[in-house]
């Protein structure tokens, strides 16, 4: 066999050994704000793994709530009252729509108190190493490059 062959068979054997030794890691929390999200999760949002966490999300979910109930007008509801009750009830109703999303937000803010994050954006990999204000990708390869060193 020439040199040729046995490199370029040496280097697919060994170096797909290589490739496979490369780590994936289990899970990815992202934590970030509603405005810098687009910029962190540079990634398929539906990747094997992945958790995006909007820490303001309750503040968006109440802006939306507020905006969802008209301003009040004697004409359309007559007494404050029958205003006030109109509000409830559409403030129940909206709340039983989104519950799933509150739910979501409030594990999202427990986990980074948790981590005892100092601030946002924070990739947090495998439940213990944390990138602060970077994109998931580029946390990725600095967490396998920590765990490459060990």
């Amino acid at each position: 066999m020439s040199r040729l062959k046995i490199l370029c068979l040496a280097t697919i054997c060994f170096g797909s050994q290589a490739i496979a030794a490369v780590q994936s890691p289990t899970t990815v929390e992202v934590f970030s704000t509603n405005e810098a999200l687009s910029s962190v999760v540079n990634v398929n949002p539906k990747s094997k793994g992945l958790v995006v966490n909007v820490i303001n999300k309750i503040d968006v979910l109440s802006a939306e709530a507020t905006a969802s109930i008209p301003k009040y007008d004697p004409k359309r509801f007559g007494n404050f009252q029958n205003y006030k009750r109109f509000a409830k009830e559409r403030v129940i109703e909206w709340a039983h729509k989104n519950k799933s999303e509150f739910r979501s937000a409030t594990t999202g803010i427990t986990k980074a108190m948790k981590y005892e994050l100092q601030s946002v954006p924070a990739v947090v990999i495998n439940g213990e190493y944390v990138v602060y204000g970077d994109t998931v990708s580029n946390s990725v390869r600095k967490w396998r490059n920590a765990v490459g060193r060990r």
